[in-house]
């Protein structure tokens, strides 16, 4: 551990792979925990990247100045381009981002129609959206975590088929060139431990907004 972690009362054992860099992933690491331990239990581990202005191929002007090259691109670059650029580093957009996707999910792989019947929320399938940046630096990508319990496609090859046409046609801030990928989860803490290694005090990596979570039981 690179700093002094303090432990909670009510630490729950984590397993040799959780990287426990800072406080904040030490906290969130227990708060996963006990997720897993009131019964969160993904069955898929679903993982999308969003569209960004360099996966556009351009021909790019390029000019030597005393020996110095000069691209030109991002001076030609359309107004959308700069916006998506930006958008693609704000967390807020991002939420937005996660939202709309998490309302396409739920009508067409749960069923549910009525996304504004909130008292009905504890009958929503549970649901873990994390984000980040990855080794680019340039923009999120989220993982998504999901139940089966009422998922209409419970395999693999259904559900990748199902996220890079029909769900990926309905909304525009997905990539336009890597693909959606599922993968099955076979250890929840495992796989939990994977999506926490980029949180640190000024990164929760969770989006608590969107995500339904387990409410703890009352005490």
């Amino acid at each position: 551990m690179a700093n002094k972690i303090n432990l909670s009362r009510k630490h729950i054992p984590l397993l040799k792979e959780w990287m426990i860099n800072n406080q904040t992933q030490y906290e969130t690491a227990q708060f996963l925990m006990e997720q897993e331990r009131l019964g969160f239990n993904p069955s898929y581990l679903v993982t999308f990247h969003y569209y960004h202005p360099d996966e556009v191929k351009k021909k790019e002007l390029v000019s030597s100045i005393n020996g110095n090259e000069f691209n030109h691109q991002l001076w030609n670059e359309k107004p959308k381009d700069k916006f998506a650029r930006k958008r693609r580093l704000d967390e807020d957009a991002l939420i937005e981002d996660h939202q709309q996707i998490r309302n396409v999910i739920l009508r067409d792989l749960y069923g549910v129609k009525r996304l504004n019947q909130t008292w009905k929320k504890d009958k929503f399938p549970h649901t873990l959206f994390v984000y980040e940046k990855g080794k680019s630096k340039v923009k999120y990508h989220t993982h998504l975590f999901l139940e089966n319990k009422n998922l209409k496609y419970d395999s693999i090859e259904a559900l990748e088929f199902l996220f890079n046409t029909k769900i990926r046609k309905k909304r525009k801030c997905f990539s336009n060139w890597k693909k959606i990928n599922i993968e099955r989860v076979f250890s929840v803490k495992g796989a939990l431990s994977y999506c926490n290694k980029e949180t640190n005090a000024s990164h929760y990596s969770i989006d608590y907004q969107t995500s339904n979570l387990i409410k703890p039981y009352a005490n």
